[in-house]
């Protein structure tokens, strides 16, 4: 007999065209909880949630944690989970975002900056305690529901602001790696940037890129390492591999179709260059990005409309 499949629902959101965060909050979100341990669900958005009183657990996961007053939840799109107050009652209030649109306010010309994050702050939810120092990360999220709140004038500018700001303070507290070094441009290499972003994909000569810029090549070469800390075509490498990242998560294309598309003249180039810039191949990195969708193959997922009231 075929094992039943653990139900899961997908509790959707939608965020009104004039907001940047649906807010679930206000006093009808102090409640008892006991949706229980095999009762989970996951969203379209990101969620951060804060907690204002009362205890219980939350299940993020196979993990079971405690939560009591101050503690901060940051939960990916694909996290299972789920709160539980036993017959108690506790005082939560929660926002969703999208988060790939912050990253890109955030880093609106560096993609690879951008999708490195978001996989990051996607691998997995957080439950953060008042012991972790996290008096700005709470300052910030009550900050943007009493904006939310009171929708005063200007209110969409100032939680848009706060709402940046309480991305980079997430990345701050949960991300272990060193970000990437954001050293000062100089305008006089501005055209050859441009043109290697627009024209990644066809043949890029050094010649040419210093001759867009006025510049004898040997000067180009040592304005450019000087300023973008990697020869003219190392970038063109990163920028290709930077582009292929988004067809390998956007699109079902092979990786030699990808390969292609970057531009390389050879697959095992692709293959080279990309594990040598992002540390796995082509094949894994997608096949990492995918599992997070794969395991909710073991459950029977049910749509529904986010909690409302």
């Amino acid at each position: 007999m075929m094992e039943e499949k653990k139900r899961v629902e997908y509790r959707y959101y939608d965020i009104p065209k004039d907001d940047v965060v649906f807010p679930l909050m206000g006093e009808k979100w102090n409640k008892e909880y006991g949706e229980g341990r095999e009762r989970l669900h996951f969203h379209n958005y990101y969620e951060v949630g804060i907690c204002h009183e009362g205890e219980g657990e939350m299940i993020l996961g196979e993990r079971e944690l405690h939560f009591g007053p101050g503690c901060i939840s940051l939960i990916p799109t694909t996290e299972l989970h789920t709160t539980n107050t036993f017959g108690g009652k506790a005082g939560w209030e929660w926002m969703y975002f999208d988060l790939p649109w912050v990253l890109k306010e955030l880093y609106p010309d560096d993609e690879l900056m951008r999708e490195s994050l978001r996989r990051s702050i996607q691998k997995e939810g957080r439950l953060l305690t008042p012991d972790m120092d996290i008096q700005k990360l709470s300052f910030l999220v009550k900050s943007i529901f009493s904006e939310m709140d009171a929708r005063e004038y200007m209110y969409r500018d100032m939680v848009v602001h706060l709402l940046l700001m309480l991305v980079v303070e997430i990345i701050r507290k949960t991300q272990r790696a060193s970000m990437p070094e954001r050293g000062p441009m100089k305008n006089d290499i501005f055209p050859a940037i441009e043109h290697i972003k627009k024209n990644f994909s066809s043949l890029i000569r050094v010649s040419d890129l210093s001759n867009l810029c006025g510049m004898s090549e040997s000067y180009f070469r040592r304005i450019f390492e000087k300023y973008m800390n990697m020869r003219p075509l190392d970038y063109v490498n990163f920028v290709r591999i930077q582009r292929s990242c988004s067809m390998l998560w956007e699109t079902q294309l092979s990786v030699a179709e990808v390969s292609d598309r970057v531009g390389y003249e050879s697959v095992s180039s692709f293959i080279r260059n990309f594990r040598r810039i992002i540390g796995s191949t082509p094949q894994r990195w997608r096949m990492d990005e995918e599992y997070q969708k794969k395991k909710f193959l073991n459950y029977n997922i049910t749509a529904l409309k986010g909690w409302m009231e």
